[in-house]
């Protein structure tokens, strides 16, 4: 089995990601996987209303409050370790006023399983100058 090294997560908090998720490799895409965690978008319209988007959460309670309590420590650690995660949640609570901290973290979980299922299905390892460029 390979060793997956993803540096701003914390390495001791890595496996405790990743255990409630199991195989990464059996998901089609990492559209299913934030389904199965639960963070992906539920839509509703009725008529003329329409209301706001929300987080599903028929996934896996205990993977998503990993994940979003690891958005929190790359936030914290990002003065030492640099990524483009925590890069991502800084500009975005710059920008937004509007925005409460637990939307703009769900959208970080969101890049972070992008992340994780990227480096995983084509085994690399993390750099911050690649994942800055894209």
């Amino acid at each position: 089995m390979k060793k997956y090294i993803f540096k701003p997560v914390i390495s001791d908090n890595f496996k405790s990601v990743l255990t409630p998720l199991g195989d990464i490799r059996r998901f089609r895409n990492p559209n299913a996987l934030n389904a199965f965690v639960g963070v992906d978008l539920r839509h509703y319209e009725s008529g003329q209303l329409t209301a706001a988007d929300h987080i599903s959460k028929r996934g896996n309670a205990m993977a998503r409050k990993i994940l979003y309590r690891t958005i929190g420590q790359m936030v914290s650690a990002s003065y030492y370790h640099q990524s483009h995660i925590a890069d991502y949640y800084a500009q975005k609570k710059k920008s937004s006023q509007s925005r409460s901290s637990k939307k703009i973290a769900i959208a970080a979980v969101h890049k972070l399983i992008r992340t994780i299922y990227h480096l995983i299905i084509y085994g690399q390892k993390y750099d911050y100058q690649l994942a800055n460029h894209h």
